[in-house]
């Protein structure tokens, strides 16, 4: 009982520190226009149609801690569309991201989580996040900001597997990035898609979830 409450307590103080690294970025974050919501402890920074999005994921194991940062972009329009074609629950289409990206997968030489081993390592790793989003982070954000980039990262090839997304959700992303920023490529874009989806055989709802979806996108005024 001693030994589980030493590891409680053990967890408890690391995970209040580990609120307390991400406070530590908010000065940085604001001078680049982010604002951090305290709710959720990850910091945002709006833009015309939609938000940028700085995760900050506490993983959380008996015998040691990590911290993963992870970049997103969310374009409102496309999760309110393909929201009401996907098993949603609650208000999880207010809170829904369009892509999310793990730093490891846009600077090789950063690692997907930082292990955390001692409190002599947090300035460390502040400086190594904040060196990241100045040289790579804060340039791959904005880059994928224009809907048009973004369009084309889903779309280049459609079998290319997003890790941060099952394929369900990543092919009602894709058609609808197409459909509002690329519409000349719509309808072989389309046939991608199903040609994929019939391929990967998958349920009857989801086939039907996704003609739902491309009926409504091809009746958008």
């Amino acid at each position: 009982m001693k030994n589980e409450q030493q590891m409680h307590s053990k967890t408890g103080y690391r995970d209040m520190e580990i609120k307390e690294m991400i406070y530590l970025q908010e000065d940085f974050l604001e001078d680049f226009g982010f604002e951090l919501d305290p709710s959720l402890l990850h910091y945002t920074k709006s833009f015309s149609e939609g938000k940028q999005i700085l995760f900050f994921h506490h993983i959380q194991n008996p015998d040691a801690n990590y911290l993963e940062i992870q970049l997103g972009i969310r374009f409102d329009r496309v999760e309110e569309i393909i929201n009401q074609f996907l098993p949603s629950l609650g208000n999880f289409r207010d809170k829904s991201v369009t892509h999310v990206i793990p730093i490891n997968q846009i600077d090789r030489n950063m690692p997907k989580r930082f292990y955390l081993q001692n409190d002599f390592e947090v300035n460390d790793i502040l400086k190594r996040i904040e060196a990241f989003l100045v040289k790579d982070g804060f340039h791959w954000l904005d880059k994928y900001t224009v809907p048009e980039n973004m369009e084309f990262l889903f779309n280049k090839n459609p079998d290319q597997e997003l890790t941060t997304q099952n394929f369900t959700y990543r092919s009602a992303r894709a058609i609808t990035l197409c459909k509002l920023y690329n519409e000349a490529e719509y309808e072989v874009t389309k046939r991608a898609y199903l040609d994929k989806l019939k391929e990967m055989m998958v349920t009857p709802f989801t086939l039907a979830s996704f003609l739902n979806l491309l009926n409504h996108l091809e009746n958008l005024d």
